[in-house]
């Protein structure tokens, strides 16, 4: 009876061992099986458009790297505003913007680092892209946190230079994340002597804030499928 148990088995064993070898094949199939496409994308080719950002003043006193003041950034092509992508949504948060390193002079000349990191946030991808096979993206900020440069000249700021870097999954596409970095300059603040500039995202609180011009982009999409669940996929295909 035993003998005859393994010997029935045996085509179960086999029938496991064949759908394993399908795991790589299983896995290409699940990861097209949404409409998120993996690949890099940068702006130093032209595949990524620039941005644009806005920093709204929410918190009190009302100023950069206060708790809750909030990002808006979208694209840039030169005409159009957020025609290929947006991120939205992201205050700072509780920490507030924390100083990290300084070297100014007697003369007020010089410059102070910050760290500032947000929280929350959404982001949206074009459909159009080749980065989805049509769909638009959607989908959640998971980490947000610019590096920002402050320099000052007679003890004012006078520019802001920032690196970011941003994450986010997919609403569509369960197991893909999007990781953004950029390079962000300073080009008017509340209370400038300059007239507030045209087409930048508009504040999503308060009355003031900064706004920034956005260079330097470069985007990655990734996908992960579990091997337990490529594994299925694999042995339920033999089964069609």
């Amino acid at each position: 009876m035993v003998r005859v148990k393994l010997l029935s088995l045996f085509p179960v064993l086999a029938f496991v061992f064949v759908a394993a070898l399908g795991v790589c094949s299983a896995a290409a199939v699940f990861a097209q099986g949404h409409p998120c496409v993996e690949g890099f994308w940068t702006t130093s080719d032209g595949s990524l458009s620039s941005g644009r950002i806005s920093e709204a003043w929410c918190g009190d006193p009302q100023q950069p790297g206060v708790p809750g003041n909030m990002l808006n950034a979208m694209s840039w092509d030169g005409a159009v505003l957020g025609a290929q992508w947006r991120v939205w949504g992201m205050a700072i948060d509780g920490s507030g913007a924390v100083e990290t390193g300084r070297s100014i002079d007697a003369t007020g000349f010089g410059w102070i680092d910050y760290v500032t990191n947000y929280e929350g946030g959404e982001l949206w991808l074009a459909g159009g892209h080749t980065w989805s096979d049509g769909t638009d993206l959607t989908g959640l900020v998971t980490l947000c946190s610019v590096g920002a440069r402050v320099t000052y000249f007679n003890f004012e700021p006078v520019a802001v230079a920032s690196n970011i870097s941003l994450m986010g999954h997919f609403d569509q596409c369960g197991g893909c994340t999007i990781e953004i970095v950029a390079n962000s300059m300073r080009v008017w603040a509340t209370g400038s002597s300059d007239p507030m500039p045209a087409d930048f995202p508009t504040f999503l609180c308060g009355s003031g804030g900064e706004l920034h011009d956005s260079c330097c982009l470069t985007a990655q999409i990734s996908c992960v499928v579990g091997a337990d669940e490529a594994a299925w996929g694999a042995i339920k295909s033999l089964y069609r």
